[in-house]
């Protein structure tokens, strides 16, 4: 399933996200993927028996950059433990590679200042 982020609230404590669908029995995997097409970052979440896709479109990564450093909850019960170092670690791996698209991979160094 995939589950996107459509609105981010910054607090002091967080970054306080709201989704399109329920959250409730999801537990993060660790895991980000990237949407190199769709031009989006997919946190992958667990609720036991199969997995669901936590999408951060292109609109949400300033505010992420911006606030980086702070935790993360998602629909105000969801505490993403994981999320700034599966962050950090894919962006060190887009910067620069083409792999992921020339035009994904700029977009990416822009918004999160990697150049």
């Amino acid at each position: 399933m995939r589950i996107y982020v459509n609105e981010i609230k910054v607090k002091d404590d967080g970054i306080y996200c709201y989704t399109d669908k329920s959250t409730e029995g999801l537990k993060e995997a660790g895991q980000m993927l990237v949407d190199s097409d769709n031009y989006g970052f997919a946190y992958i979440l667990d609720d036991g028996q199969s997995y669901s896709y936590l999408i951060f479109v292109k609109e949400t990564w300033s505010m992420l950059h911006e606030n980086k450093g702070k935790t993360i909850y998602i629909n105000d019960d969801l505490k993403l433990e994981e999320f700034d170092q599966e962050l950090d670690y894919i962006l060190s791996n887009i910067k620069g590679n083409s792999n992921y698209g020339k035009d994904f991979v700029a977009e990416v160094e822009e918004a999160f200042e990697l150049e």
